[in-house]
């Protein structure tokens, strides 16, 4: 089967993608608190089989609802075939990004380094063959702005038009330094995360944020917004047609 509407159900947001022929031809989205009220609607929009990633148990109930009979290929971790030593408990978003990494941008035989940027900023690495080889968890841009609003002098302030120069006023100081540590600790992370990989790899950049890093500093190969949602599909049209990603499967890491 190639033709699936694609979901990926974040805390912040749930996007859609209907792939035909491992081409996205339409995107769609809304806040993860609008499902009750913007999922039917987006369902509407096409009858083809759902590729469902969800880290929202909530939202994934209220989809499973509104797709009725629909076929439905819910992916996760345990189900994918595609990386190998991958935990079953990881993450399935965190998952499907690693894929679509590795198989499109390493070709499915170059390392890959993979972040997200997101409510939370993750890594996960992916060596030559395909093996997951760890990575990093750690509050995202608009959870570090958040978080220093709960001192008593520090007004709430969101995260728009960062700079990486020094501010001059608490907000600018604030702003820009969320952001330039963010970057720097990417730019850190993908560092660390090649030497313990032992070899250069290919760096892709997702989520809400990564674009707006890049355009400050080429730090990534490449930025792809709808890399999970390019995950999700692989891992839908692999799991009706049988393919496998990885030659030689070995038991997932519990």
């Amino acid at each position: 089967m190639r033709t699936f509407l694609a979901i990926d159900v974040g805390n912040t947001n749930v996007k859609y993608a209907l792939f035909k022929n491992s081409k996205l031809v339409k995107f769609w989205s809304h806040l993860t608190a609008d499902t009750a009220t913007r999922c039917a609607s987006v369902l509407g929009e096409t009858t083809v089989p759902i590729a469902l990633s969800s880290v929202v148990p909530a939202a994934t109930a209220l989809i499973k609802q509104f797709a009725g009979k629909r076929k439905l290929v819910e992916v996760t971790a345990a189900t994918q075939t595609v990386l190998k030593n991958m935990p079953a408990a990881m993450g399935a978003d965190r998952v499907a990004a690693a894929i679509a990494a590795w198989k499109i941008y390493g070709k499915g035989r170059k390392p890959v380094i993979v972040m997200s940027f997101g409510s939370a900023t993750t890594l996960l690495a992916i060596d030559a063959v395909g093996a997951q080889s760890g990575g990093w968890i750690a509050p995202g841009l608009s959870m570090q702005m958040d978080s220093l609003h709960r001192l008593a002098l520090l007004p709430s302030i969101t995260m728009q038009n960062p700079g990486t120069e020094l501010g001059h006023t608490t907000e600018t100081h604030t702003r820009n330094g969320v952001f330039v540590m963010h970057l720097g600790g990417a730019k850190e992370a993908l560092r660390r995360a090649e030497s313990e990989l032992g070899c250069e790899a290919i760096t892709v950049a997702t989520g809400g944020w990564a674009s707006t890093l890049q355009e400050h500093e080429a730090v990534f190969d490449h930025v792809d917004p709808e890399l999970t949602l390019k995950g999700i599909y692989i891992m839908a049209r692999d799991a009706t047609t049988g393919r496998t990603g990885a030659r030689h499967r070995s038991r997932a890491k519990r």
